[in-house]
């Protein structure tokens, strides 16, 4: 990846707008910044992919659009929408983690690490859903299908990752890592308390989503990374 090239030089700037947009604006005014984000993305995974384009990366690419407009307008007005959006998202994203590994023989030992690295995750969701229960209460099935889409793709992420340590799979985690702290953000920002340092938060994470995304997309799966990596 060369960073100096004018696809990437327009995603970072874009990217960086948007922040400064988050930190000195209203959110409302994010409509006019957030899409070019993905706008930048999608040229620069067009432009610089070396394999077939991914069709499928690019309706990715677009329902994560979708549901972040609609999140800037208003989360808690949209919530079905959004969570069919999102769990179409993380589908896409469980499939394409899938199309990038082998099968390969997993160990009762790594069943484990992946229990007592995810139950952690699931409390916090968990406190998270209790949090805001009351604002979704009519919406509820929407929102719970969503988070278990959510909780799969980490899960998936973590396993990938765990059962072959290589560049693709590392990016495919960071990027989940960054949706997962986003979507508890979102979530306590749009249903329980707004706070501006949170917007700007979000938008930092799903930057960084993009961002690994891209590199998920473009690495060369044979890339290991060494074993002092855990």
């Amino acid at each position: 990846m060369n960073y100096t090239k004018p696809t990437y030089i327009a995603f970072f700037a874009t990217a960086f707008i948007s922040l400064i947009v988050a930190i000195f604006f209203e959110k409302i005014d994010l409509l006019y910044v957030y899409p070019l984000t993905f706008v930048t993305a999608s040229i620069v995974y067009l432009t610089e992919k070396k394999q077939t384009t991914n069709i499928l990366f690019l309706i990715a690419l677009a329902l994560a659009l979708s549901s972040g407009v609609l999140l800037i307008i208003g989360f808690g007005q949209y919530v079905p929408e959004v969570s069919i959006l999102v769990s179409l998202f993380y589908i896409i994203y469980l499939r394409l983690m899938y199309l990038k590994n082998k099968k390969m023989k997993t160990t009762f030992k790594m069943y484990l690490r992946l229990l007592l690295i995810f139950l952690p995750v699931f409390y916090i969701y968990d406190r998270v859903i209790c949090l805001i229960y009351s604002e979704i209460e009519e919406v509820f099935v929407y929102f719970a299908v969503m988070a278990i889409f959510m909780l799969l793709y980490i899960i998936a992420a973590l396993y990938y990752y765990l059962r072959n340590k290589n560049q693709s799979n590392l990016w495919m985690l960071i990027t989940a890592a960054n949706l997962g702290i986003m979507n508890i953000i979102v979530s306590i920002n749009e249903l329980y308390i707004y706070e501006r340092m949170f917007t700007v938060t979000a938008i930092f994470c799903s930057n960084f989503m993009l961002f690994f995304s891209l590199k998920f997309m473009m690495e060369d799966d044979t890339n290991t990374l060494s074993n002092d990596v855990v």
